[in-house]
């Protein structure tokens, strides 16, 4: 289902994030602490994105982040309740647990980007892909609200031409040219003749 990651990982990772983040819920640390001092949980521990309601998931989060402090989802119910968490990990040490953690700048984080499963991955890459295409989108209103300013400024060259207004005339083409330099740069296609 997900990637291999050693207990010695998540162990460095969970002792790094208590050490690096002011927690929202303070005593949601003795929640971490549990799991980094017992191995058999450590092991079925599995850093994910998605909350997972067939299987115990704990999500934690720092004061930076938008998320509740602490949630606890196991068998299709969710409690807020730190002793419920600790409780039901001391009675089924075994059963595999997924753990999502918010904290400002977890996109960037090296150690908790290695242990977050694919989708977390792939949602980083589709964000990136989104990022190009909303570069894209707003290069292309552009490129059409300058055309549109090309359009208007060669109707007005018309005007200045059909009245022999010389000197606005001159202003115009001037104006066009800009606007022409401006266009080829933002999608790099030709120039608009006048």
């Amino acid at each position: 289902m997900g990637k291999w990651v050693s207990a010695t990982e998540k162990r460095s990772f969970l002792k790094w994030f208590l050490d690096n983040q002011q927690l929202k819920r303070k005593e949601a640390r003795k929640v971490i602490e549990f799991i980094i001092h017992h191995f058999h949980i450590l092991e079925n521990a599995q850093f994910t994105e998605k909350i997972m309601l067939d299987r115990k998931t704990i999500v934690i989060s720092s004061v930076g982040s938008d998320e509740p402090g602490f949630v606890y989802y196991f068998q299709q119910r969710k409690s807020e309740e730190v002793p419920t968490a600790i409780g039901d990990l001391m009675m089924n040490p075994s059963e595999k647990v997924n753990l999502i953690f918010h904290f400002r700048g977890k996109m960037e984080n090296y150690r908790y980007l290695q242990l977050i499963e694919q989708p977390a991955i792939e949602n980083i890459k589709q964000y990136a892909q989104f990022q190009k295409y909303e570069k894209e989108v707003n290069d292309l209103i552009e490129k059409i609200s300058l055309d549109y300013e090309i359009a208007l400024v060669k109707k007005q060259i018309d005007e200045a031409l059909d009245q022999k207004d010389e000197e606005l005339f001159k202003s115009l083409t001037g104006r066009l040219k800009e606007l022409d330099v401006k266009s080829e740069r933002i999608i790099g296609v030709a120039p608009s003749l006048p």
